[in-house]
């Protein structure tokens, strides 16, 4: 009696083993696709149709490129030896070998996306956890510190009445550094008082403080704001620019209509030489990686410099 199981050796000269090995094949291809670069560059950039449209382009060719391949290589062991057994596979309802199929895609896809998103999630993560580490560093540093410190310790020697407010203002910096920074959101108008604080102390050290033009108009709301996404430009002003010449003052507006804020920050540039470890933009480039991932087509950022002036406008839609 002649067994109708294929033996070892035809089983790999099978159309239908090869097409399989083909549709896996696929299958990885587009997960790497997927993962590396159509996830990256159109999902999480909000370019959906894009994205779609490549979802579907390799649907297409993971159902039918295959075939196509095995109709160019041949087969004529495998309809000899596996004869029978191969045509009742082909009766076999065609709409539920193309669901089966579907479905595998989908999962294949939901995987990959669900890996991405875990990775962007750390990896935001960790930066902000960098970025909070580097400005609070940035913030007790010497050159803050000390300077803040000892205009203190001279309002205290003139026995200003001005004193004790600057040791609350540092006070509440400090505990907001602790206590807040490391919260996915809180309110506006926490975040816009530390900005207040921190001009108010980096006014401290200036004769004439019409050098610093700082104005919020609007209302608050109850809106709800990432952390140290504002102070970050701010700080740049008076890291990078001139902040004693009436002439060209430091200008920071703060507009607030509704859900939209608008941040608007211009400083001459200072000729006066950083340290390498000053000049760092790090800050600045992880403040712009947390725009994009938190508030993805919901902000608009447009930097100007020139040879003497630099000029930020940062447009933010705070509610989703």
């Amino acid at each position: 009696m002649t067994s109708n199981i294929p033996s070892e050796r035809n089983f790999f000269e099978m159309r239908f083993f090869w097409k399989m090995m083909f549709e896996y094949f696929i299958l990885w291809v587009f997960f790497m696709v997927n993962y590396f670069y159509l996830i990256p560059q159109f999902y999480f950039n909000k370019k959906y149709i894009f994205y779609f449209i490549s979802v579907i382009g390799f649907i297409l060719m993971y159902l039918n490129l295959p075939g196509i391949i095995i109709e160019w290589l041949p087969f004529e062991s495998m309809n000899r030896s596996f004869g029978s057994k191969d045509r009742g596979m082909r009766r076999f309802p065609i709409y539920l070998i193309w669901t089966s199929k579907i479905l595998i895609f989908t999962c294949t896809s939901f995987v990959a996306l669900f890996l991405r998103n875990n990775k962007r999630f750390q990896e935001v993560k960790e930066e902000k956890q960098m970025s909070e580490i580097a400005y609070l560093r940035s913030q007790i540093n010497p050159h803050f510190l000390f300077n803040t410190l000892n205009n203190i310790y001279a309002l205290t020697l003139q026995k200003s009445d001005a004193a004790p407010d600057a040791v609350l203002k540092l006070s509440k910096m400090m505990r907001f550094m602790v206590s807040e920074s490391s919260k996915d959101e809180i309110d506006l108008q926490q975040d816009l008082e530390y900005l207040k604080n921190y001009i108010q102390l980096q006014k401290m050290r200036l004769a004439d403080t019409s050098t610093i033009q700082f104005s919020i108009q609007g209302a608050t709301n109850g809106l709800k704001i990432a952390p140290l996404l504002l102070i970050n430009y701010i700080e740049n002003a008076f890291k990078y620019g001139v902040i004693d010449e009436v002439e060209h003052p430091i200008v920071i507006q703060i507009f607030i209509e509704d859900d939209q804020l608008l941040l608007e920050v211009k400083n001459k540039i200072s000729d006066h030489e950083l340290r390498a470890d000053e000049k760092s933009m790090t800050g600045l480039m992880n403040v712009k990686k947390r725009l994009d991932y938190l508030y993805a087509n919901r902000y608009d950022l447009k930097i100007n410099e020139t040879k003497d002036f630099y000029e930020v406008k940062l447009n933010l839609k705070l509610n989703d």
